[in-house]
């Protein structure tokens, strides 16, 4: 017999890999986690025709001669299964798009990619077989995909997504069902936990991170409390969101983050409490005493572990070209053409930033027919300054409120360098999530 699955708790991007494990390999039976996500329940309501699943316990005392498993590559998250299967020796194959650093199935070869979904390797491999799928079955599929990729939008989205999400609408699938199924804040204790944690709740810059941390005491652990965290995260819009989740009648702890910042890496910062996920988004469970007590553990934690936060003066450009107060207007217009720039610093007699001219400037003295004015007259003064010790998030604030495209950067009352808005656009664009196929893959 073969069979395959996902792991425990199964949620979207797991039941997307599955109809496509059935459609691709269809001498292999689905089984189905005794858990499975709030957010997936639906879509399992109505599609479970689809699957066909085996329940774990209907394993016993079978022969498993193969095995397929997706979305996970630890043994923790599958062991439910394997509690189950008994005097064989299956050849297992795990198809994932985690990193493999945390991989520990015994025996297992790997198949899969650092994408956004697991699902869209799947599909990559469907349409290389030219598999055709039902319109309901490219419904599940794409949900999938655009569930564990924010709707392709999230840092570790790559074009075998995107391409994916293509294939399954040639295929079929619906839209308007993929929003419906997607909509995962309906029940009365997930608003109730929404409202106290933006109650709650507070931003805290830590490492030059913009951070938000809450914490919630639980009677009992609610389903789809992860749904509730990504909302808040995309209401906050802060660079991480870290919420912990108490429940004293078991000394148990929830941790569920969300990131939007490469370098701020959950899987490895989560590895630490014997938790994972994706970059960007992961959790951990513990037993601990006090909730309260974690939190200001964990907070301690992210102090140390995160790396400083990228500033104006890591992305400056240095050996800034820069003009007298005392020059023409003339004399500007021709730097800038020389330089292809258009604006540079002034600087007074001892070096000292006083102003800055702009090609804009320049325009008002040319119809002025004033080209001979000295650039003071014309200079815009106080200009906005960074002392280098800006972030992104800052630098960015900077640019839209006081409309401006350059930042020149003061250290010492010398000028040190020039931040524009196309270095900043460069740092953000060259941010990446990583990518490329999983080592060693099969």
């Amino acid at each position: 017999m073969n069979i395959a699955f996902g792991h425990t708790n199964m949620d979207l991007d797991c039941f997307g890999s599955l109809i496509l494990v059935k459609r691709m390999f269809p001498d292999f039976a689905l089984v189905r986690s005794n858990l499975i996500h709030p957010a997936a329940r639906t879509v399992y309501d109505f599609y479970s025709e689809y699957f066909e699943f085996l329940e774990p316990q209907e394993l016993e005392g079978r022969r498993i001669d193969r095995i397929i498993i997706v979305d996970t590559s630890r043994a923790e998250r599958v062991k439910e299964y394997f509690n189950h299967i008994r005097n064989s020796d299956p050849e297992i194959t795990v198809i994932d798009h985690h990193p493999r650093d945390s991989a520990d199935i015994l025996g297992a070869q790997y198949q899969g990619m650092l994408l956004g979904s697991n699902t869209s390797f799947l599909s990559k491999l469907a349409r290389e077989k030219d598999i055709q799928l039902r319109g309901e079955e490219a419904t599940i599929a794409l949900t999938g995909i655009y569930a564990d990729t924010g709707q392709l939008i999230y840092e570790n989205v790559r074009r075998e997504d995107y391409e994916a999400a293509a294939y399954c609408l040639e295929m079929g699938a619906s839209l308007k069902l993929v929003k419906s199924f997607l909509e995962t804040i309906k029940e009365d204790r997930q608003m109730t936990a929404l409202h106290e944690l933006l109650r709650t709740g507070g931003i805290r810059d830590i490492q030059g991170h913009s951070i938000l941390l809450s914490y919630l005491e639980l009677d009992e652990n609610i389903p789809g409390l992860a749904a509730v965290v990504e909302k808040i995260m995309s209401l906050e819009n802060p660079d991480a969101y870290f919420a912990v989740f108490f429940i004293p009648k078991n000394s148990t702890a929830l941790l569920i983050a969300r990131s939007q910042k490469p370098g701020i890496d959950l899987h490895e910062l989560l590895s630490a409490f014997g938790g994972g996920g994706h970059q960007m988004a992961g959790s951990a469970k513990m037993e601990c005493r006090d909730g309260r007590a974690f939190l200001e553990e964990f907070t301690a934690y992210l102090e140390k572990s995160l790396t400083p936060a990228t500033r104006a003066r890591d992305i400056m450009t240095r050996g800034v070209h820069s003009i007298s107060e005392n020059a023409s207007l003339l004399e500007a217009s021709r730097l800038l053409e020389s330089i292809e720039h258009t604006g540079v610093p002034v600087l007074d007699s001892g070096g000292v930033l006083t102003g800055f001219i702009s090609l804009r400037d320049i325009m008002k003295g040319r119809k002025a027919a004033l080209m001979q004015a000295p650039v003071k007259a014309f200079m815009s003064r106080n200009p906005v300054i960074s002392d280098g010790s800006h972030t992104m998030r800052e630098i960015e604030r900077i640019f839209f409120k006081h409309r401006i495209s350059h930042l020149p950067v003061v250290e010492d009352g010398k000028l040190s360098g020039l931040v524009t808005r196309w270095d900043y656009l460069q740092h953000k664009k060259n941010q990446t999530g990583g990518s490329g196929a999983i080592p060693n893959a099969g």
